[in-house]
């Protein structure tokens, strides 16, 4: 009797946290606890006597009709149905339903109890789940999309060393499908010479947990080798865990060459400007000696031979200096306007070369042009040099002047061996030298370089045509 006093069953019945409400056999309201009524905003007399399945949406309904009314009755209880029950004000509670039959004697249904719990909590929470997930997905497809964006390797591994993760250009560059990383696989990409070291660092930098940085060759599709560099590094977790390790492999092919020609240059330029250095050195040992006789007539011609190895190493430095100035866009013109013939008369005039040599002008004498004077006599003489150079056995050297709708054409024309057509893309870049046994000087590679970028400076055009057997010749435009 004292726990009677103390515990109101319909108290805790009206107060609870959850919706209580009874469904009679034909489904309307029986009793409903304050909780619910509160919720929905409804008062007692309003829903009592009434279908609760009128509370749902119309897919609700439906639902409850077809599923959870029989499984309640038949099945003698339900567990978690998840409904959306409509307040008096027509906003939506979403709730969860749990249900058990209550049977008489007879085994005859009497009434079905039923427990309603609010979840908008938990809907709130699934919702924000949900779009944290999505957004991690287009995060993911949005890295995904820039690292197949990128012209380099991109890769992930697991912390042993599995790759897991291969990028666009992985299967653009072998010619594979995005799955194919197994080991096997990768290593029979790799150049033979350069399998056993990448193992090694690799395996290293697995043991250690240190990055990792390896120089190898990788063949691409077309079955060529090119330089590639290959880079990863593990990435720890806040908690300082390992997860992955994270690698990108950049194509270096280009960079590896142009190194070489950089290498090939310095060797080549130490060497041309050794061999004049050492012949003078040597010509000013023969007039040191002979400085009590200066009146020997080989005074003059030593003499004279200095000069030459003097003019080749100030040309030398001269290109050296012309091609810095050209990289660093230092180059400045000083135009004016000047007869082109004329300049080429006092060119070929004081052009110091072997007298077997003929430089024979045409074309139009009159013309005139508004360009750096010095500039074009560089050009001028790269360009009869190279003719020389190349073309050792052509006696004749033309030059050709001539007006065209948009300046001036100018042409150097040898009658030489002639140049091969695979080389001819090439004749203006820097340091580029064309190997002939018939050239007679050699050089740094850097004439027909600075020639071109003058010209362009000037706003015209350079090129070059060769039939093997017949002659080269070479050409500039210049603007009006």
């Amino acid at each position: 009797m004292a726990g009677q006093a103390i515990i109101d069953l319909e108290e805790l019945y009206q107060q609870a946290p959850c919706g209580y409400f009874s469904l009679s056999p034909s489904g309307h309201i029986m009793k409903i606890n304050r909780t619910l009524l509160d919720w929905l905003g409804y008062e007692q007399a309003e829903l009592l006597d009434h279908k609760f399945s009128g509370l749902l949406s119309k897919g609700g309904q439906m639902h409850f009709e077809m599923f959870f009314w029989p499984m309640a009755t038949v099945n003698k209880g339900v567990k978690e149905f998840s409904y959306e029950v409509l307040k008096k004000n027509g906003e939506g509670l979403p709730v969860l339903l749990n249900a058990s039959a209550k049977l008489d004697q007879s085994k005859r249904l009497v009434a079905v109890n039923v427990v309603l719990t609010d979840i908008t909590e938990r809907k709130s929470f699934e919702k924000e789940l949900l779009l944290s997930k999505k957004s991690a997905e287009n995060e993911h497809k949005r890295l995904q999309f820039m690292a197949d964006l990128v012209p380099e390797i991109i890769w992930t591994a697991t912390p042993d060393g599995y790759i897991d993760y291969v990028n666009a250009r992985f299967c653009q560059y072998f010619d594979c499908n995005g799955q194919d990383t197994r080991v096997s696989f990768i290593m029979s990409k790799v150049h033979a010479d350069d399998r056993r070291a990448l193992l090694a660092d690799w395996r290293a930098s697995m043991r250690t947990g240190e990055a990792f940085e390896k120089r190898i060759r990788l063949v691409d599709r077309d079955g060529l080798y090119e330089w590639h560099l290959l880079k990863a590094a593990l990435f720890l977790d806040e908690e300082g865990q390992l997860t992955n390790w994270f690698g990108s492999c950049a194509n270096i092919q280009q960079h590896v060459l142009d190194m070489k020609k950089k290498d090939d240059f310095i060797n080549i330029a130490s060497h041309e400007l050794k061999t004049p250095i050492t012949s003078l050195k040597g010509l000013l040992q023969i007039l040191d000696r002979m400085k009590g006789d200066l009146s020997n007539k080989m005074v003059p011609g030593l003499i004279d031979k200095s000069n030459r190895n003097v003019n080749r190493i100030n040309n030398l430095v001269a290109d050296l200096l012309n091609a810095s100035q050209l990289n660093d866009g230092q180059l400045h013109l000083n135009k004016s306007q000047f007869n082109f013939a004329e300049l080429i008369g006092d060119y070929v005039h004081h052009i110091r070369i072997d007298r077997q040599y003929e430089i024979i002008t045409e074309g139009d004498r009159s013309i005139t042009v508004l360009a750096d004077e010095g500039r074009m006599e560089q050009v001028l003489s790269n360009l009869i040099t190279n003719a020389i150079k190349y073309a050792p056995d052509s006696m004749q050297i033309v030059i050709r002047l001539s007006r065209t709708p948009q300046g001036i054409l100018l042409e150097i024309v040898d009658s030489g061996p002639g140049i091969p057509p695979e080389k001819l893309p090439h004749l203006f870049e820097r340091y580029y030298q064309v190997s002939s046994q018939s050239a007679q000087y050699s050089g740094l590679g850097l004439g027909l370089y600075i020639c071109a970028e003058i010209i362009r400076k000037h706003g015209g055009e350079i090129g070059a045509q060769s039939v093997l057997g017949e002659g080269s010749t070479f050409w500039f435009t210049l603007p009006a």
